[in-house]
């Protein structure tokens, strides 16, 4: 038999209480989603949070990232994203399309978004201004069944087992969703923008509970410097998250070597350091790793966060899988 001391009891006991408390404030009816999936690679997979950036990178892009949240942490979270995009010429005119999919599994909700994408790109001055609109579907689901269990604590001040605010049992509900991008480059410099759930769905799971996403406002920058020794190229970014209410800063800096390796960090305001890593094999393929190490006082040091991005570009006109030049992508790979 194993007997836990008295410190390792308290440290059980004060889990269960943060759980419950967490569950009291998140899972309340007209609940309201704060962001969207995280990913510490935005920056090469821009398709996945700006419609407008589809077909940047003038090849068939395939690009898949896994995202293991908060190990060690209950209901830390798992999120997938999955996009497919192309450049498209009708007429004489350049545009991009693709489709994106996003799994997101955080705590006891189950996020999962499947959008087809459009940009219109036309010249603007010596750059290249790109306008594009997401439209598709979006499901979530509650496992209120989860709420009520012998590991789930009844407090002295509030009596989760019971609450009418917390559904009792899985909950699903869909909803269509649209979000609007732009997306503009020019040279060694790109910078978007997008605006999610514009239309402000509603899942409504019984008479009693819904759940609104958060609209969520993205701006994004980066800016690709070769140096002085041209196998070396700094490749700055940013990306900026807000529901107006709070937000999200990730400054990131990379360095690319002989346009096969990277390496570098990322600094989330209040909430990360992260380090990333990886390699171009060959053939249009690359593949990317990130390790996020939490900042903030809420979150132990332990409870890190995991991210592998696997990518295959290859041109649709020749069948040549062999990389972009630097100049024409967002991400330089």
């Amino acid at each position: 038999m194993i007997r836990l001391s008295g410190e390792g009891m308290k440290n059980i006991h004060m889990k269960r209480i943060v759980f419950g408390i967490f569950l009291v404030l998140s899972f309340l009816s007209n609940l309201h989603a704060q962001f969207d999936a995280q990913s510490s690679q935005y920056m090469h997979n821009a398709p996945g949070f700006n419609p407008a950036a589809v077909g940047e990178t003038g090849m068939l892009d395939v690009t898949g990232q896994h995202r293991l949240q908060w190990i060690g942490m209950p209901n830390g979270g798992s999120t997938t994203v999955f996009n497919i995009n192309s450049p498209l010429n009708i007429l004489g005119r350049k545009h991009g399309i693709g489709i994106n999919f996003i799994n997101d599994q955080v705590g006891l909700f189950v996020n999962q978004q499947v959008h087809l994408q459009y940009a219109f790109k036309f010249r603007v001055g010596k750059g290249t201004l790109n306008i594009g609109p997401q439209i598709g579907f979006l499901s979530i689901g509650f496992r209120g069944d989860s709420v009520r269990g012998p590991l789930v604590p009844t407090g002295e001040y509030h009596d989760i087992q019971n609450d009418p605010a917390i559904p009792a049992s899985l909950v699903e509900g869909f909803a269509l969703d649209m979000s609007l991008g732009g997306w503009y480059t020019q040279q060694d410099f790109y910078a978007g923008i997008s605006y999610s759930h514009f239309n402000q769905p509603v899942i409504e799971w019984t008479d009693q509970h819904e759940y609104r996403p958060a609209s969520t406002l993205y701006i994004t920058s980066g800016y690709s410097k070769t140096l002085n020794n041209p196998k070396y190229v700094f490749k700055p970014s940013m990306l900026l998250k807000t529901d107006f209410t709070t937000y999200k800063l990730d400054l990131s800096a990379l360095m690319y070597v002989n346009n096969q390796y990277w390496g570098g960090l990322t600094y989330r305001h209040g909430d990360a350091a992260v380090i990333l890593a990886g390699i171009n094999i060959g053939n249009g393929l690359s593949i990317g790793y990130s390790f996020d190490i939490p900042v903030s006082q809420m979150i132990r040091a332990t409870w890190s966060s995991h991210e592998v991005m696997l990518s295959y570009e290859i041109d649709i006109k020749t069948g040549d899988s062999s990389r972009r030049k630097k100049y024409k992508s967002i991400r330089i790979l």
